[in-house]
């Protein structure tokens, strides 16, 4: 029961924050007749006589919504991948909290709202779910969260700089490994005293094509990465 409050609780506070800060919720429709992002992992089935699938999330039409003249737009919804696999990142069915908004002149404008976003929710859940948390802890023990202000922001060559730093080499132009993102959450969280930080700046290998190019190095793109002890939980870039 803890555990499922403390789930509600997060969407509650998801959502006042972004009602609080100008944003429409949206429904995207979850049967398509085409995959909303690439990639092979997505389930087909029949819709009457036409071939379909279910939607491996809001995507396009949370970009169709926000060039339609909504600013900002989000969406709590659920996510379907068809990804064989038993890991805790990779689920077949999950609800995806979303986002989308316009950027008038940079990405950090995005990460602002993020920071200040996850900051309403770590102290919320805190101030609001504290005794949920404890019971969840007495059969999960677990180490105290850690949140810092500001948040950090790392780009992937300083990245890159902190494992190699620690005897672990990361080619700067090449994504990261699962075990290799755990271990800079790892070096991140004695280096910062946080468990929640910002990756940017990735390298264009690592991103679709339609990611910006960094302006000052064209190696590198304006994108993101949010991380939660070691495990990144949002991606999203300049457009």
């Amino acid at each position: 029961q803890a555990i499922m409050v403390v789930q509600s609780g997060v969407c509650q506070l998801f959502r006042e924050f972004l009602y609080q800060n100008k944003f429409v919720e949206i429904h995207t429709p979850k049967l398509l007749g085409g995959q909303s992002e690439g990639g092979a992992n997505v389930f087909k089935f029949k819709y009457f006589e036409r071939d379909a699938c279910l939607a491996q999330s809001p995507q396009l039409h949370k970009q169709m919504t926000v060039m339609s003249d909504f600013q900002r737009v989000f969406e709590i919804g659920p996510v379907f991948r068809a990804e064989k696999s038993f890991g805790p990142r990779h689920l077949c069915e999950f609800t995806g909290l979303d986002l989308e908004m316009t950027i008038k002149e940079s990405y950090h404008e995005v990460l602002d709202v993020m920071c200040e976003l996850f900051e309403f929710i770590f102290e919320g859940l805190e101030k609001r779910f504290a005794r949920e948390i404890e019971i969840i802890k007495t059969q999960y023990p677990s180490e105290s969260f850690k949140f810092k202000k500001p948040v950090p922001r790392i780009t992937f060559e300083e990245g890159c700089e902190l494992l190699k730093e620690e005897g672990h080499y990361q080619n700067p132009h090449e994504d990261l490994e699962t075990e290799t993102e755990k271990k800079l959450g790892e070096i991140v969280r004695k280096k910062y005293e946080t468990d929640f930080f910002i990756l940017h700046k990735y390298p264009i290998k690592a991103r679709p094509f339609y990611t910006m190019l960094c302006e000052v190095n064209p190696q590198y793109t304006n994108s993101y990465d949010l991380f939660m002890r070691g495990q990144e939980i949002i991606s999203g870039a300049q457009r």
